[in-house]
């Protein structure tokens, strides 16, 4: 016989930037990351009581002291190591909490990393709680035996493996566990979830033994009319319904006010006569209401018989009377509005159809999708008043749960009705615990039951925490997220002051994600981030820093400089201006500053701000960056002058020949930007930029024979320089040599596709060759992108008129 899935029972390109600061260095760099204040980690008032069981919570009060005394050590090795065993402790005990509010995939998140901290036996039991309450029972499984594996007597790895084992249907598996768990501690719960695991297997003997597991429960409570309900509901649950009937009339007649006892007697009758009424099943009922009028479940089973016979108004009596007791539940109010409906009363019928369509909300599939009666007579009630377009909806409706109704039946429902409390005729919800029933109310991860049975107790953690305990998780929760903050802050912390920046990164991050409120934090974060390049973090975290501390220099000049790696010139620009002189003269950021300055267009500020930076002595590596901001803004006198000044300190300094020549090649002095380039080759014999551009400037001299050789060279070892290869393509066609030149030409085409004038060029030596059809795809492109360019031309126009 097939069977529903089960659930577990127990609960729960930048320029180069180089930016080791005079601003910055100004201030040490262990003041300027911040250990955490100690209030944040002071201890509540009133610890939760969800929490109090916990038994990482004792411990979480010893570990904020130790990382609190690490702290005041100054010690960052000691503060490391205190805040992770700290940190492993916190996550373990709010994955705790998210276990007892059903949150399961977070728990198991963060009982996942709680290990990667400190690997604990408590925590890896834990997860695997989580793993099978979430449905992952392998993982569980896998878990709990590994655990076993290293602790053979540890019960509680044998109540998951047992538990997981059963959610699997592998029953013959669990026994063991479950014997394991029973003879260590023989309690009743105990007992009672070997004897169901026997029965699950369907084999006689296993029959045979879990009589005598009965047996030994009785010695160990006394006869009693619960201890037979609950062997009856192990007989049903196996499909062995004489002895469940047997065990039933047993709880009768030791007492026939036991709770449930007559209920589940008129149920295991009812599904023997194939689910059709019986007086002798509506007596059970009846017997079951006069003893407890206020049990739901017989009040609404009742009602539901008397429906089924047409005993209408009857049946709405107790049907009320069910929906008084639990006005959430949806089965009630379904029933009584097809009451009315089959009365002809659609004005009473509509509101109660709605009402149960509202209270079974997402959980359609309950009850074998028995909501999809509600669409059909909503859909009919509507169709009859002309509200067609919202019937036409609830009909369509109607016909999607029917098509996952006959999907579902597969399985017998009367199958599904005894093992899982629904069904067609039963329709029955999950039953409500009674406080009674002493032996249904086992200690949850005791007892393995059905998670859909009527009294599973593993239904409570599903169920919806009370205002009370909602305020003390919160409050939990408040101190544990408290916690954290600080303790990633501070192991970030000792981290940065070792120069491990990145993990500090990561931990400040983390920080951040549990309390971002942390006083320092925003700055610790930033500043990290910078010292490893992360610009985008750098950005986010010194921005908030610096709105927090707004006077401060070294913040200041690292936002900017984040702003300037990362392109953003203008911002850089913002960022950098109240730094005033001093940030002008300072050895990186004046640098970094004329050249945003430069890059948003405004060339004057740029050199006011360089020439102050230029003020000060700076090695033959910078001067070769300011002369190449010198050529930028435009003044080649003091581009290569400054330039010579570098070559003054170091003759062989790389790239300064050559970027003199590109201000000679800027300022059209082309015999000079020879000389720089010849003498920039002399140093670096392989440099395709000096070979191209002393070709470039033998072409300005009309020395073509002299570029051609440049330029041939240049290709030669450097197949893919676009450039060379135009210029070259280029003469070789004025010259006549259009074969050649079409092959340079082409090569420039396939590197800068997006370079309109090497696509005129090569229309035209196409044309030479009488290739039309080519030469006019090439004129095409070249006009697509010399209008694009004017598009744009005229944007950057309005954009900065």
């Amino acid at each position: 016989m097939m069977r529903k899935p089960r659930k577990p029972a127990f609960p729960v390109q930048h320029r180069p930037v180089r930016l080791a600061s005079s601003i910055s260095a100004a201030i040490p760099f262990l003041c300027i990351f911040a250990i955490g204040s100690a209030p944040a980690q002071q201890k509540s008032t009133k610890k939760p009581a969800i929490a109090k069981s916990s038994p990482a919570a004792t411990e979480l009060q010893t570990r904020i002291a130790a990382a609190s005394t690490a702290r005041n050590s100054g010690d960052p090795f000691a503060v490391a190591q205190a805040n992770q065993r700290l940190i492993a402790t916190a996550l373990r005990e709010l994955a705790n909490l998210r276990q007892v509010e059903s949150a399961y995939p977070q728990a198991i998140e963060l009982y996942r990393d709680s290990l990667s901290l400190e690997d604990s036996k408590d925590a890896r039991l834990e997860l695997a709680m989580a793993q099978a309450q979430s449905g992952h029972y392998d993982e569980a499984i896998q878990l709990a035996q590994a655990t076993l594996a290293a602790d053979p007597d540890n019960l509680q790895a044998d109540r998951i493996l047992a538990s997981s084992l059963v959610q699997k249907s592998d029953f013959a598996q669990a026994i063991e566990p479950f014997s394991k768990v029973a003879n260590a501690d023989p309690s009743v719960e105990n007992l009672y979830a070997l004897a169901n695991c026997l029965l699950q297997t369907r084999k006689a003997e296993d029959k045979l033994r879990a009589q005598s597991v009965f047996d030994r429960m009785m010695k160990i409570s006394g006869n009693s009319g619960s201890l037979h309900v609950l062997f009856g509901r192990a007989y049903r649950d196996a499909d062995d319904m004489p002895s469940a009937i047997r065990e039933f009339q047993l709880a009768v007649a030791v007492d026939p006010r036991t709770p449930h006892a007559h209920y589940f007697l008129g149920l295991a009758r009812l599904s023997l006569n194939e689910w059709k009424p019986t007086p002798e099943v509506e007596a059970e009922m009846r017997k079951e209401i006069e003893y407890f009028p206020h049990d739901y479940l017989a009040n609404y089973m009742l009602g539901f018989l008397l429906s089924s016979e047409r005993r209408y108004d009857e049946s709405n009596k107790y049907l009320d009377a069910a929906a008084k007791i639990q006005p959430s539940e949806p089965e009630p109010f379904l029933y009584m509005g097809l009451n009315a409906y089959s009365q002809d009363n659609l004005k009473e019928a509509e509101p109660l159809l709605r009402k149960a369509v509202e209270l079974t909300g997402a959980d359609e599939s309950r009850s074998n999708y028995q909501i999809r009666r509600a669409y059909v007579d909503l859909g009919r009630i509507l169709s009859k008043s002309d509200r067609q377009q919202e019937a036409d909806v609830f009909l369509a409706k109607a016909r999607d749960l029917q098509v996952k109704t006959m999907e579902q039946s597969q399985q017998s429902i009367a199958s599904i009705a005894l093992a899982n409390g629904e069904g067609s005729a039963a329709a029955v919800m999950p039953l409500i615990p009674q406080p009674e029933d002493a032996y249904a109310l086992a200690p949850l991860g005791k007892t393995q039951q059905r998670i859909d049975d009527p009294l599973n107790p593993a239904t409570l953690a599903q169920s919806k925490l009370t205002a009370t305990q909602r305020s003390e998780a919160d409050t939990q929760q408040k101190l544990l997220r408290a916690t954290l903050g600080l303790a990633y802050n501070d192991l970030g912390t000792s981290e940065a002051v070792r120069g491990d920046y990145a993990h500090a990164l990561s931990d400040y991050q983390q920080a951040e994600r549990w309390d971002n409120s942390l006083p320092g934090l925003a700055k610790n974060l930033g500043q990290s981030a910078f010292r490893v390049g992360d610009y985008a973090e750098a950005i986010r975290g010194l921005t908030l820093a610096l709105q927090q501390q707004p006077d401060s220099i070294p913040l200041r000049a690292m936002l900017g400089s984040s702003y300037y790696a990362s392109n953003q010139y203008s911002d850089a620009v913002r960022t950098f201006q109240p730094l005033g002189a001093r940030g002008m003269v300072d050895g990186e950021i004046g640098y970094a500053w004329a050249d945003s300055l430069a890059h948003t267009g405004d060339m004057k500020r740029a050199s006011e701000v360089l020439t102050a930076f230029q003020t000060q002595p700076r090695p033959p590596e910078v001067m070769l960056l300011v002369g190449r901001l010198w050529t930028e803004i435009g003044d080649y006198a003091r581009a290569i002058n400054t330039l010579q000044q570098a070559l003054n300190v170091n003759p062989s300094l790389p790239a300064a020949h050559l970027n003199a020549g590109l201000a000679y090649i800027h300022w059209e002095h082309w015999p000079e930007a020879v000389k720089e380039f010849q003498e920039e080759l002399a140093i670096q014999p392989d440099n395709p930029d000096a070979e191209y551009h002393l070709g470039f400037a033998y072409m300005q001299q009309s020395k073509l024979d002299d570029a051609v050789a440049a330029f041939r060279q240049v290709v030669s070892e450097y197949p893919d320089y676009g450039n060379a290869q135009y210029e070259l393509g280029k003469i070789l066609l004025d010259r006549g040599q259009v074969t050649d030149a079409v092959g340079y030409l082409e090569a420039a085409a396939r590197l800068s596709p997006g370079t309109d004038y090497v696509h005129y060029q090569l229309q035209a030596a196409y044309r030479k060759e009488d290739r039309v059809a080519e030469a006019d795809h090439e004129l095409d492109i070249y006009k697509e992108l010399k209008a694009k360019s004017r598009q744009r031309a005229a944007s950057a126009m309005v954009s900065h008129p």
